[in-house]
């Protein structure tokens, strides 16, 4: 599992320190706790984390140190959840995807391959621009953009995570569920 391959590691004493802290949550709160996702960040850049409500946290990691910045970016992350920092990040496969069900769309409409092929780039471009953080319309300002308002500084990674995030969740119904305990 993730949480073992950190764990396991012997890169430093983080490990036992992020140990004990699930240990002590664990204790304090009566639940079980596991750790099933991290992300490792370079200590040399500027990192800046926020928490909305205990129930989203985003981070952000900057070339250059700028609070007020990183801190409206990580709002941003929160709020507009982005694939990715631009569409040289975007994945590919994502890309393909949504491509392949605007032509399906485009397909059922009687009008000229060149329009079509327009229609096209255009809703690429929306859809990039929806899912970007760079160029979706900034949480402050929705008239201008996340790369207007950078500057002289660089998006190098981000992160979301949500509670719950990733989790299925069995779908019975009641009646089966009550049935379930009696058995």
């Amino acid at each position: 599992s993730i949480a073992n391959e950190l764990l396991s590691k012997e890169e430093s004493g983080a490990q036992q320190a992020i140990a004990e802290m699930i240990n002590a949550s664990i204790s304090k709160l009566g639940e079980n706790i596991k750790l099933r996702r991290y992300s490792l960040i370079d200590k040399k850049n500027y990192v800046h984390a926020y928490s909305h409500n205990n129930k989203i946290v985003s981070s952000v990691e900057l070339k250059h140190s700028d609070e007020s910045l990183a801190k409206d970016i990580c709002m941003q992350i929160v709020a507009s959840n982005p694939l990715a920092i631009d569409e040289l990040s975007l994945d590919k496969d994502i890309l393909k995807a949504e491509k392949d069900i605007y032509k399906q769309e485009l397909d059922k409409l009687d009008k000229k391959e060149d329009i079509k092929r327009n229609i096209l780039e255009g809703k690429m471009k929306k859809f990039i621009n929806e899912n970007t953080l760079l160029n979706q319309p900034f949480v402050k300002d929705p008239s201008t953009s996340l790369s207007k308002i950078i500057k002289n500084n660089e998006v190098l990674s981000f992160n979301r995570y949500e509670v719950g995030e990733g989790l299925e969740k069995k779908s019975e119904d009641f009646a089966q569920e009550v049935y379930n305990q009696i058995s």
